[in-house]
């Protein structure tokens, strides 16, 4: 078990830490996603599929004989990654999650407070999932030639559909083209490319390089440019018009940007309305498409 993981244990009840002790020994760094709701079994989600967790931490494919949620876990969890003070935490429960030491996220549903259609916080918490943080350092070594040219720095769109790995190549990417001089800036609105916790990023990514995290993407870009003098921005998932202008805004300014977008394919994401102005003259000169063949994740380059 490595250090990183054997620290989501720390905020397990009692109940659940040597059934999660054992799902980490068992699927190693293959562990995704861990998933707590209330009343039903406990899933792990592996690089290999979804399984359900039972009591002793062995995999199932079906629910019987489950690890069953209890509210008991559900309220220790939250207190515990809330350092038992929720009201210290408002504004990351406003957005949905907490990020703790390691750089796993701990994101959460339930029974919403609102006020004028903005959600304030949960009265009630019904599902915990836990985002397991993957560092895979020189994850881009093979990609790098195309997007760094004659010192330049191509602006670049990474795609692919969910759990592919775009994070994990975005944060390596920001990391090789810091270490190599350029300053980078990352606007990390979910934060999992730095996953900064009390002001310092859980990942590497890199000794020339500036976040802005749990911002609204589009809000950062703009203030990373105004305030921080970037060569090169790094945003993970595209996807509103508001992204879009402050892409353009930065390709306007002479700042490489390099992003990431939910898609299947090239053609499936510059098709899109909110997204067709980052591929005309001057927006997205290369992409990076995931896609996975015999188990391996497989990326394809081409120019734009």
């Amino acid at each position: 078990m490595s250090n990183r993981t054997e620290e989501i244990l720390l905020y397990m009840p009692d109940r659940a830490r040597g059934a999660i002790g054992n799902v980490v020994d068992i699927v190693s760094d293959s562990l995704v996603e861990l998933r707590f709701r209330m009343g039903r079994p406990l899933m792990a989600i592996t690089l290999g599929g979804q399984y359900v967790v039972t009591p002793s931490g062995s995999l199932s494919p079906d629910a019987s004989g489950a690890y069953i949620v209890s509210e008991n876990d559900i309220k220790h969890i939250f207190q515990a990654i809330c350092d038992n003070s929720v009201y210290a935490y408002t504004e990351e429960i406003k957005q949905g999650f907490i990020t703790i030491a390691g750089g796993h996220r701990f994101g959460f549903v339930g029974r919403a407070i609102s006020a004028n259609g903005v959600i304030e916080g949960f009265r009630e918490i019904s599902s915990i999932n836990i985002r397991i943080a993957h560092e895979v350092i020189g994850a881009a070594n093979n990609i790098m030639g195309s997007i760094v040219s004659g010192g330049r720095v191509r602006n670049t769109i990474v795609i692919s559909p969910p759990n592919m790995g775009k994070t994990t190549l975005l944060r390596d990417i920001a990391r090789q083209i810091s270490n190599n001089g350029k300053k980078v800036a990352i606007a990390d609105d979910r934060g999992e490319i730095a996953a900064v916790y009390r002001g310092v990023p859980q990942n590497d990514v890199g000794i020339n390089t500036d976040v802005i995290d749990t911002a609204p993407k589009g809000e950062a870009i703009v203030l990373l440019l105004r305030s921080m003098s970037p060569q090169v921005i790094v945003s993970d998932e595209l996807s509103t018009a508001s992204d879009a202008r402050a892409v353009l805004q930065a390709f306007g300014t002479g700042v490489s940007v390099i992003a990431s977008a939910h898609g299947d394919n090239l053609a499936g994401v510059r098709n899109r309305d909110t997204l067709k102005p980052l591929f005309g003259c001057g927006g997205f000169e290369l992409a990076i498409v995931l896609s996975r063949e015999n188990g391996e994740v497989v990326a394809d380059v081409s120019e734009i």
